[in-house]
């Protein structure tokens, strides 16, 4: 059991040391911590319930976890091919499209919580 402990809480320190690293060098990551802060905000006062505040968190952490995931392909594709190549472009636009689907998702559901509130729903 204690074997157990001690490999959690070095795999939570490794993954804290990952978001401090996302957070301090990725101005994308941090700007859409801020979005994610005030689009609760927002379902929050238009009176959402607590299973779609629950989903929109769900989204906004994942949003997070792809743009960190965005940032781990960049960090290794400017690492295996450091010059300008055709297969490093199409990985990282391929990595900044994952990150452009999940925002758009998130956005949505958004869009649509504030439209179920404004007719009532």
């Amino acid at each position: 059991m204690r074997a157990w402990i001690d490999h959690f809480f070095s795999a939570l320190r490794w993954s804290s040391a990952g978001a401090a690293d996302l957070f301090r060098g990725e101005m994308a990551a941090r700007m859409e911590l801020a979005a994610g802060v005030v689009g609760l905000v927002w379902i929050v006062v238009i009176g959402r319930s607590l299973a779609e505040i629950g989903v929109y968190l769900m989204l906004a952490f994942a949003s997070l976890a792809v743009e960190a995931l965005n940032t781990a392909i960049e960090e290794i594709v400017d690492r295996v091919s450091p010059e300008h190549s055709e297969f490093a472009r199409r990985a990282k636009d391929l990595g900044s499209a994952a990150v452009m689907f999940m925002l758009i998702g998130t956005g949505i559901y958004v869009l649509l919580l504030t439209v179920a509130a404004a007719i009532g729903r």
